[in-house]
């Protein structure tokens, strides 16, 4: 009962946060997805059913019992040549919770340095980290609650800023009807110290997703609608809100996973709203389309996935996931 009057009391304070716009939040690093079978399925997903810790960054709830012991690590070649890296842990203590533990980092490599004439004043270099400490119990046999707590920091030459934020999460799941539901609350905080004395919100998120496998289908589908805190989903440069529907499916998450034998899982996914951020106009091009494919040896989960940013180019991320106990 606490944890659910926590997570009402958390899902009343983003309220007074709706009108906030994302596009002027800092910390944006938050947003990426951090694992290969979800960015498989389209991006981040807080309804994936069988979903484990490593994607505890975005549903606190996927933390369970069944994860004591077990690591994992993703690795993201980003564009413009930034290198992206996430690690997580879980251990469960037996009628106390699950324990979860992760790191996000970015590194965007070495800049030239110059002053207003264009003198070199050598190099500097900028970063992104986020430490995140993660709790879930229980609270029924098909209800999961999870919580989770960021120690954010951003280091850009000499400009430095950190937050505090919290997120949490709720997870349903029927495996007899191959059918789970999930609500999360992301980055909830605020700066500890700025840019410049220049205060920013940070990226929160609220979304609600469900995943569901139709009797005689090969693949189970997922579904997520996010940002519900910030219904008008602007694309950068765009002066006048989007039409009704084309806002609608800004939205929305689109995934679906089938397994390939006992060891091997193929995925897809579709997210419009990254797809109308880097749409070309001119031809036909797979922006915003996801794919995936997933490996289990024994003890052991390899997962990678591409994501396609038109003529940006594509994401490729390698994930792994190791059962310690």
């Amino acid at each position: 009962m606490r944890l659910i009057a926590s997570f009402l009391i958390l899902f009343i304070c983003t309220e007074l946060s709706a009108a906030q716009s994302n596009t002027s939040s800092v910390f944006r690093f938050l947003e990426v997805t951090p694992t290969a079978r979800s960015a498989g399925l389209g991006g981040n997903h807080v309804g994936i059913f069988d979903a484990d810790f490593s994607l505890m960054h975005v549903n606190p709830a996927y933390l369970n019992a069944g994860n004591t012991g077990s690591i994992s690590a993703s690795y993201i070649n980003f564009l413009a040549d930034a290198n992206m890296g996430f690690s997580s842990g879980a251990y469960d203590l037996e009628h106390i919770g699950t324990l979860g533990l992760g790191i996000r980092f970015v590194g965007y490599g070495e800049f030239d340095q110059l002053d207003e004439n264009g003198n070199d004043l050598g190099n500097f270099s900028a970063n992104d980290i986020a430490i995140t400490g993660a709790y879930s119990k229980s609270i029924s046999p098909k209800f999961q609650a999870g919580a989770a707590v960021d120690y954010i920091h951003s280091s850009y030459a000499n400009f430095r800023s950190s937050a505090i934020s919290v997120s949490a999460g709720l997870l349903y799941q029927d495996s007899t009807s191959n059918f789970s539901a999930g609500i999360a609350i992301r980055n909830v905080g605020a700066q500890i110290t700025t840019f410049e004395e220049r205060r920013e919100p940070l990226p929160l998120d609220v979304s609600v997703g469900i995943s569901k496998k139709p009797e005689a289908f090969p693949f189970h589908l997922s579904f997520t609608l996010r940002q519900l805190n910030n219904w008008d989903l602007r694309t950068f440069g765009e002066s006048e809100k989007p039409a009704p529907l084309d806002n609608l499916f800004r939205h929305m998450l689109f995934g679906a996973e089938a397994d390939i034998g006992e060891s091997m899982q193929v995925r897809l996914g579709y997210d419009h709203y990254l797809h109308e951020q880097t749409k070309t106009g001119q031809t036909f091009d797979l922006a915003g389309m996801a794919f995936g494919v997933g490996f289990n040896f024994k003890s052991m989960t390899f997962d990678v996935s591409r994501n396609s940013y038109s003529k940006l180019g594509g994401i490729t991320r390698l994930s792994i996931k190791v059962a310690l106990l």
